[in-house]
């Protein structure tokens, strides 16, 4: 059954639309029904109250606008509904490497209240081992690793990224055989794995397993010894692990800077192009036009000299002379730039390829 459309489901649906209601796909007796209840519902506002209706139709379709009058008669539209503000990505973390220059990283002694990543790192450390001795575990090495010293040092790095802002990640490739977990320090855009590993007899080492930028191979690497433990040069670590995303972000910043001056340079030459190309259309559309005030004066001479001749033909040959000549006369007025009086001439949007000529040797767009 359809529903009844009054003035009060008029305005009902206006109010609940934010003050704006938009109909659309009406049939004809819908319309007609909609433009009566809005009539009356207009003519109620304008007796009392501070609200004007305003409406405008169009075949199958409906538009109502609910505005506010002040004291002085002054319309206004109502408030709309407010707009979601945009989610805005959280700003990425940049290198604090000045801040924190010279500090010493606090380590503690024992590991109560481990990381989840500690934990991820310590349970991957005997990965390989058990794919490798997968079917024959009573074979797999019974490796001596200062646990509790690694986790000293991965506890310690992670709570010293999240002091300074920077993201920690677990990263672990289990179809990797040789895989046994690495510490992912990201700052702004870039990743710094962080490997610490150590067996019996060997010291312990903390190795970044990145190539830095200024050099073709090698890793950096830490080691522990008596004079300097390990986890006394993590604020050396930290800060050239800083000083090296610093220099990428600054590489990058040179590129883009390089980039957009490269958009500009072909900005520019397209530029040029397209007004070459421009006055060359116009320079062929003059030649153009001169060329049909002349075909046009000869055409119309050729048309008088006909004419004048016509008159010593037979009569059946002289019909069919000066209609020929009218039809010269009337195509030389058709064609003459100086009747048509046309203005300057559209200039037709050149492809890539048009625009080639005019672009200096060895630059494309």
């Amino acid at each position: 059954m359809a529903v009844e459309v009054t003035p009060e489901l008029v305005l009902d649906r206006v109010r609940a639309a934010g003050g704006r209601l938009e109909l659309t796909g009406l049939d004809e007796a819908t319309l007609e029904a909609w433009r009566h209840a809005a009539k009356t519902a207009k003519l109620r506002l304008l007796r009392a109250g501070p609200h004007r209706l305003r409406t405008s139709s169009s075949p199958g379709a409906m538009s109502l606008l609910l505005v506010q009058v002040d004291r002085h008669g002054v319309e206004a539209p109502a408030k709309p509904q407010p707009v979601q503000p945009t989610r805005v990505a959280p700003p990425r973390p940049r290198p604090r490497t000045q801040e924190f220059l010279g500090r010493i990283v606090p380590a503690p002694p024992t590991v109560r209240r481990p990381h989840q990543i500690v934990e991820d790192l310590t349970e991957a450390l005997d990965h390989p081992e058990r794919m490798i001795y997968e079917n024959r575990p009573y074979l797999m090495p019974n490796k001596r690793r200062p646990l509790q010293r690694m986790r000293q040092i991965w506890q310690a790095i992670i709570t010293e990224a999240e002091f300074r802002g920077y993201e920690t990640q677990f990263q672990h490739n289990q179809r990797d055989r040789y895989d046994s977990g690495q510490l992912i320090l990201r700052i702004d855009r870039d990743e710094f794995p962080i490997q610490v590993y150590g067996e019996r007899g060997q010291p312990l080492r903390l190795t970044i397993k990145e190539t830095h930028p200024a050099r073709r191979r090698g890793y950096d690497t830490w080691t522990d010894t008596p004079d300097k433990p390990l986890h006394k040069q993590l604020g050396e670590v930290f800060t050239h692990i800083e000083r090296w995303a610093d220099l990428l972000i600054e590489r990058r910043e040179a590129e883009q800077r390089r980039e957009r001056q490269r958009m500009r340079e072909r900005d520019r030459r397209e530029a040029d192009a397209r007004r070459q190309f421009t006055e060359d259309h116009r320079r062929t559309t003059i030649q153009a036009r001169i060329a049909e005030r002349q075909f046009a004066d000869e055409a119309r001479a050729y048309a008088a000299a006909l004419l004048a001749v016509a008159a010593d033909l037979r009569p059946a040959r002289a019909e069919k002379v000066r209609a020929w000549a009218e039809w010269i006369l009337s195509h030389a007025d058709q064609v003459d730039p100086r009747l048509n009086r046309e203005g300057m001439p559209t200039t037709p949007k050149p492809e890539r390829d048009d625009l080639r000529p005019y672009l200096p040797a060895g630059h494309w767009l």
